[in-house]
């Protein structure tokens, strides 16, 4: 599987993995709440296709800090190789999903897969890290 994001990660020292992105997270606390992401995107993939309902995530902006620590605390013990193996798997994973639904049935259905077309979040991250890490 080929993404630019993880073969960046793949390059860092354990140095790069504990610089700070901002007051409260590291890059690997960033890391960790992508991951976390994935695993609740396969989750909730086939409950949206299945009830027709946007998932909680994109009804309220109250769950984005109480996720993300979560996450951060969930996978604070793996090691960078871990966490990344950790996120590929989560991404073939939301990938079978996404097979299942079909991409063109998501793209028919904006009010309920607006969310998944948007690659600001991932993107941003990855220049975020970038940035820090003067890349």
């Amino acid at each position: 599987m080929e993404n630019k994001f993880i073969d960046l990660l793949r390059s860092l020292t354990p140095e790069e993995w504990d610089k700070k992105i901002d007051d409260n997270w590291t890059v690997k606390d960033v890391v960790a709440h992508m991951v976390g992401w994935e695993k609740e995107f396969v989750k909730q993939l086939p409950i949206i296709w299945k009830t027709k309902e946007k998932p909680w995530f994109a009804k309220s902006n109250k769950w984005d800090d109480e996720f993300n620590k979560k996450m951060v605390i969930k996978y604070k013990n793996l090691s960078p190789k871990q966490l990344i193996n950790e996120w590929e798997k989560w991404l073939l994973k939301v990938q079978k999903e996404v097979n299942k639904i079909g991409e063109r049935n998501m793209q028919a259905n904006p009010n309920l897969f607006d969310w998944w077309f948007d690659e600001g979040h991932e993107e941003a991250h990855y220049n975020q890290i970038r940035m820090v890490l003067g890349r």
